[in-house]
């Protein structure tokens, strides 16, 4: 049995008595979907406030989560029938599909980030944007978030346009991507800190970041069963007060060192070895002090609107298919978990 790490003991004994009292009813568990395990921008302040190695939240509060594993494009819908109650990490252009389809039990409750994460990464021979004229990127898919970057960062940074002067290679999600590269299957990937960062150190070449071509753009949606968070709203308002206190630990900067070495400890590289201490510090730098990571949650209308700006230049959604934002995300549970919490509120979207 794996030792807890030396960062996760000091976060408990950070805690006192009162940080679990009151005892709070026991209740089901909370059922939510994961893409995949790994930590990342698109999921960071609501995975840690789950995971194993930080403890605090989830045992403040008295939360207990199943995870099941779903791919992105189904989690709109069994969000929207009760197979799941909360979906992590899902994409705006999946659930406002979803929607308009029907499922409007789907509720957006909160994001990941509020700026770009993507970077674009090259095969070693490939040193700028119109290298990369004539070559293979690989995506997750075509409507992914990875495939919005490229696309912007080439059409914004050197007039490129998909299937013209490139070709999208659809290669599925991130292990796999970064399989590809390194097989030399495909020239170039959409991919974020650390990964990134682990292939620049292989000698791969890392071309640009995509918030240099996008100054706006949310990522990660979260989701919920409006049914389920009406029945059990004090036990979702609880998973959003961890949440809101995991970032507020993640942001405070005099947790920094701790952070970098939670990290370290817990972030996958994509690599066969734990992340070193400057990469630690790199990925804090670029998610934390650069303040991508969407606070408590909250992104403002104008990143959404900037994701379905793209959507619409893409041509994957049509004004009329857009609903007014409140009627899709609803920020009234945030906004109740800050309240108790004695913070400020978030600015709700017109419905």
């Amino acid at each position: 049995m794996r030792r807890p790490s030396l960062v996760a003991a000091a976060l408990m004994a950070s805690l006192t008595l009162s940080d679990f009292t009151p005892p709070v009813r026991a209740e089901d568990k909370i059922k939510v979907s994961v893409p995949s395990s790994d930590i990342t921008a698109f999921c960071m302040g609501i995975r840690i406030a789950r995971h194993p190695n930080y403890p605090a939240p989830a045992k403040k509060y008295n939360l207990d989560f199943e995870t099941v594993a779903m791919p992105i494009p189904q989690v709109p819908l069994a969000v929207s029938t009760n197979d799941i109650n909360i979906g992590e990490c899902s994409g705006i252009s999946t659930v406002f599909n979803a929607w308009n389809k029907g499922a409007k039990n789907v509720m957006i409750f909160a994001f990941g980030s509020a700026l770009p994460v993507y970077q674009l990464v090259a095969q070693p021979a490939i040193k700028k944007l119109e290298d990369l004229k004539g070559k293979n990127i690989g995506i997750p898919g075509i409507q992914s978030a990875g495939a919005e970057a490229v696309e912007m960062i080439l059409k914004r940074g050197a007039k490129f346009a998909p299937q013209k002067d490139y070709e999208y290679v659809t290669v599925g999600a991130a292990a796999a991507t970064m399989a590809a590269l390194l097989a030399g299957k495909i020239d170039a990937v959409p991919y974020f800190a650390p990964f990134t960062y682990e292939l620049e150190k292989q000698g791969y070449t890392l071309l640009t970041d995509a918030v240099k071509y996008m100054p706006q753009y949310v990522t990660g949606t979260h989701v919920v069963s409006r049914d389920w968070a009406n029945k059990n709203r004090g036990q979702f308002v609880r998973v959003l007060k961890a949440m809101i206190e995991t970032d507020d630990w993640l942001n405070d900067p005099a947790n920094e060192k701790l952070v970098v070495a939670w990290f370290a400890d817990n972030i996958a590289t994509g690599g066969p070895n734990k992340m070193d201490a400057a990469t630690a510090q790199r990925t804090y730098d670029f998610y934390v002090r650069d303040k991508r990571l969407a606070l408590h949650g909250y992104a403002p209308e104008s990143a959404v609107r900037a994701n379905l700006d793209i959507l619409k230049e893409r041509g994957y959604i049509t004004d009329a298919e857009i609903p007014a934002l409140g009627q899709v995300i609803d920020f009234s549970f945030l906004n109740q978990a800050l309240k108790e919490l004695g913070k400020p509120p978030v600015q709700e979207y017109a419905k």
